[in-house]
């Protein structure tokens, strides 16, 4: 049975005391044993959100289908392992990006990504221009996959959100207090409606974060229910003029983190972006004054969408898994015409082919993974490159990637 919203079902009462109905219903919620209640207390009530059975399936299915998705993950070998990290923190940085109408290429989230993985890179004139926006954002999504904590105060928070925005937000929309902003902001929609007015004052705002940092960290709230509704709080606190949404994306990853594989959380921006409509609409449906602050159907929406990234990744995942499996064995039924290094080579190639952004290979990456130097990793991968099998992107600093007749030698499209 669908959960229905207090707002609904107060509609569809045509009783003259369906006001006293809705009253008793409402405290029905709040109080029930199975509910989430957060003590914060919001314009139209305190923050909670119910348990009912579909959600507690649907939870289960979530972990369920994790344990899947970390068995395939892991089961891959490193240089799939790590093209697959650096594909889904591009996309991540894109989409998430998009949602908020700031137009970021994969080329240039990728030379942010290695400028972030370069302490001692110094980027200048062209570059640096084209390039630095990202760089902060793109190293925020590089820690988070090596396990980043979530944030502890308020102050870290603001942190967060100034290397998300550099290089991006209009100086006017810088904020204005000790952290946060001022001044008020109100959410419009293109008829002018207003659909949301963030916490009115700075102090409030810090209280609220605060408040939020505590809820995040209960352990009487399940994970994935905390996660969601910490996020559609810090929305609603919109503590920042601009960059709220890119923050609290990145917020709602760090809290999924802990419970969630990599592939998935690095899959939810996109997943939002694809389903935006859906994803704002649930965050109205909370504010609407009858529904008394409750957060199950803004709960239920985080976890359909985690969902479908799931999906999505498992179907990506199995895919990859057995184009991998036959490029095995195609390499081990190359004749004796290949050398050894020249098979590990090809190998290497199209592991980046399958599960790479742009199914490029570096001389630094392959003479890496060879353990060689880069000249002797440049000559044989010239060999291949005079044999047809890998072809030229750019000369210097060499890359290289798969040709059609390489491709076709091991078995892939």
């Amino acid at each position: 049975m669908t959960y229905k919203t207090l707002e609904n079902l107060f509609y569809a009462d045509l009783s003259s005391d369906r006001y006293a109905r809705h009253d008793r219903l409402l405290h029905e919620r709040l109080t029930a044993d199975g509910t989430v209640r957060t003590g914060i207390h919001l314009e139209h009530g305190e923050l909670f959100a119910c348990v009912p059975l579909n959600l507690s399936v649907a939870s289960e299915r979530i972990l369920r289908k994790e344990r899947k998705i970390s068995n395939l993950w892991n089961s891959l070998p490193y240089v799939a392992l790590g093209a697959s990290i650096r594909s889904l923190v591009l996309e991540e940085v894109v989409f998430s990006n998009e949602m908020e109408g700031v137009h970021s290429t994969r080329r240039q989230i990728e030379a942010a990504l290695e400028s972030a993985e370069d302490a001692a890179s110094e980027l200048c004139g062209a570059a640096e221009k084209e390039h630095t926006p990202f760089i902060e954002f793109a190293r925020l999504y590089l820690q988070l996959v090596d396990g980043s904590s979530r944030p502890g105060k308020p102050e870290d928070i603001r942190k967060i959100f100034d290397a998300v925005t550099k290089g991006v937000l209009d100086p006017k929309d810088r904020p204005d207090g000790k952290m946060f902003r001022l001044g008020p902001v109100v959410i419009e929609n293109s008829r002018g409606k207003i659909l949301h007015q963030g916490v009115s004052s700075e102090p409030e705002i810090i209280d609220l974060l605060g408040k939020m940092i505590e809820l995040g960290n209960r352990e009487d709230v399940p994970s994935l229910y905390a996660a969601s509704i910490c996020h559609f709080l810090f929305e609603y606190i919109h503590p920042f003029y601009d960059g709220n949404g890119r923050t609290g994306r990145y917020l709602l990853a760090l809290s999924l983190n802990e419970t969630l594989s990599q592939p998935t959380v690095l899959s939810l921006s996109r997943t939002i972006a694809e389903n935006k409509t859906a994803y704002y609409k649930a965050f109205d449906v909370v504010e609407r004054p009858l529904n008394g602050s409750e957060a199950t159907p803004f709960v239920a929406m985080i976890l359909d969408l985690i969902e479908q990234a799931q999906d999505a990744v498992l179907g990506d995942l199995v895919e990859k898994r057995v184009q991998l499996d036959d490029l095995k064995r195609a390499i081990d039924e190359l004749d004796d015409t290949f050398t050894e290094r020249a098979k590990d080579i090809l190998f290497y190639a199209a592991q980046m082919h399958i599960f790479g952004a742009f199914g490029e290979s570096t001389l630094d990456g392959v003479s890496g993974y060879l353990d060689v130097t880069k000249p002797t990793a440049s000559r044989s991968l010239s060999n291949l490159i005079a044999a047809g099998y890998l072809e030229k992107v750019s000369a210097r600093p060499l890359v290289c990637r798969m040709t059609e007749t390489g491709l076709n030698l091991l078995g892939l499209e």
